[in-house]
Order: C-alpha cells, then sequence, then structure tokens
C-alpha cells in the first residue's frame, strides 16, 4: 500500500478574515473558490482554513494552548531575503532570519496571526 503525495492541509481558526489577510495578502497565495472553507493554492496543495467549532474541529475547552502547525514552502535562494525584508517591512513576526548567502540551512520561520509557523526554506 502506497499513500499519494498531499493534496489538502485545513487548518483551524478562531478568525478567519485575519488568516485570509496574512495567506492572500502577506503570503500572496491565490484564493480558490468556494468550497468547505477558505481555500488558497499552494502549487499542487489546497490550504483550507475551517473556523475553529465547526464539526471538524470543535471549539477548544479552556486550558493549555492549542497545538499548531508548521508549514514548510520551498523558495529561490535569491527570493529568501525579499520575502524577509517583506516580512520585516509589514511587521510579521519572523521567528528565525535568515542565515547569510551560501551557509546551509537558508531558512526563515514567520508565525501566521493564530501562532502556526511557516518555513520558507531554500532547498539543499
Amino acid at each position: 500500500m502506497t499513500l499519494g503525495p498531499l493534496a489538502r492541509l485545513e487548518l483551524a481558526c478562531h478568525d478567519l478574515q485575519r488568516q485570509r489577510e496574512f495567506y492572500a495578502r502577506i503570503l500572496q497565495l491565490p484564493v480558490l473558490g468556494p468550497g468547505p472553507g477558505l481555500s488558497f493554492a499552494m502549487g499542487p496543495v489546497t490550504l483550507v482554513l475551517r473556523p475553529r467549532g465547526d464539526v471538524l474541529f470543535p471549539a477548544a475547552a479552556a486550558g493549555p494552548c492549542e497545538p499548531g502547525t508548521l508549514i514548510a514552502l520551498t523558495v529561490e535562494d535569491a527570493e529568501l531575503d525579499r520575502w524577509h525584508r517583506r516580512m520585516l517591512t509589514l511587521r510579521v513576526a519572523v521567528l528565525d532570519a535568515p542565515g547569510p548567502a551560501g551557509a546551509p540551512p537558508r531558512m526563515m520561520r514567520v508565525a501566521d496571526p493564530e501562532g502556526n509557523v511557516i518555513e520558507l526554506f531554500v532547498p539543499a
């Protein structure tokens, strides 16, 4: 038995409008047509933002922090520093800044408004 490639990733969200703003305006992901939530194209993978409290993602009980998700996306080496400047300009929380050019691993991590981590990295 084998599994096919990842086709869809769904994130539970408290504030769909803030998340939409981040993924559409900040990350510049194309918004897809109607579906089970707010959908974005990420290459061959569809990112779906769903409201927390729906049938798939029940509302969280009071207590410890909810788990987050890390989404890793590849970028060209020449683009990584541009993405870093964009995040700083738009006041996005940069968790890990890219190291010097040519020093592996070349990556940057930022947080979306709900604490999910987006990693942009240069493949080896």
